[in-house]
C-alpha cells in the first residue's frame, strides 16, 4: 500500500466513524450541564397560561377591554393584479372603429363597476366586458348583458386580470353647464 492510499483510506475512516458518532442520539447523560441548567431554569419558569391564545379568556382575565389600535393601510399587502387564461364577454364585433368606440365609452358609463375592453384583431374591433376566471361566472353574467339588449353576447376564451384593481370613478364633465 502506498502512502497516498494509506492516506486515503485513513481519511475516510475518520469521516465515516466520526460522522457515526456525531449522528448517535444523545442520552440524557450526555448532554452537558450548562444546557441542562439552562433548560431546567426554563422549565420552573414556564407558565402556560401566559400564553393562552384564546381572546376572549385574555378578555374575562383582565376584566377589561383592550383597545382597538388602528392599523395603518400601508401595512396590509394587496395582491398585484397578474393576467391568467380566463373568459370575457363579448358584445360587439366589427370593422368600424368609430362604431367600436362608440359602444366601449356608452358601455364605461352603463357598467361604472365593470372593466370594458376594445381588441383589435386585424381587421375586426371587438369590444370585450369583464374579467371571469371560469366560464361559470361568465355564463351567469351574459343573461344580463342580453336582457340589455346585446343579443350577440357570447363568452370568449381570453387573457384576463386576476385581482383586478377597482375602477376609477368616471371623471366629470367640466364643460357641461350646471342646471338650475
Amino acid at each position: 500500500m502506498t502512502l497516498k492510499s494509506a492516506l486515503l483510506f485513513a481519511a475516510v475512516v475518520f469521516t465515516f466513524t466520526g460522522t457515526a458518532q456525531a449522528s448517535a442520539p444523545a442520552s440524557a447523560d450526555s448532554v452537558p450541564p450548562i444546557r441542562k441548567e439552562k433548560l431546567s431554569t426554563f422549565e420552573k419558569s414556564f407558565k402556560p397560561s401566559e400564553y393562552d391564545t384564546d381572546i376572549e379568556l385574555l378578555h374575562k382575565k383582565e376584566n377589561q377591554a383592550r383597545p382597538i389600535v388602528d392599523v395603518p393601510v400601508e401595512t396590509f399587502t394587496v395582491a398585484e393584479p397578474e393576467t391568467v387564461q380566463g373568459f370575457r364577454i363579448q358584445v360587439f364585433s366589427s370593422n368600424n372603429y368609430d362604431e367600436a368606440i362608440t359602444l366601449r365609452n356608452t358601455l364605461n358609463v352603463e357598467l361604472p363597476a365593470q372593466w370594458v375592453y376594445m381588441v383589435y384583431d386585424a381587421p375586426t374591433y371587438k369590444v370585450r366586458i369583464g374579467d371571469y376566471t371560469n366560464r361559470a361566472d361568465a355564463n351567469l353574467a351574459i343573461d344580463g348583458f342580453i336582457e340589455k339588449g346585446y343579443k350577440g353576447a357570447w363568452v370568449v376564451p381570453d387573457r384576463v386580470v386576476k385581482n383586478p384593481q377597482p375602477k376609477p370613478a368616471a371623471p366629470s364633465d367640466s364643460t357641461a353647464i350646471p342646471k338650475k
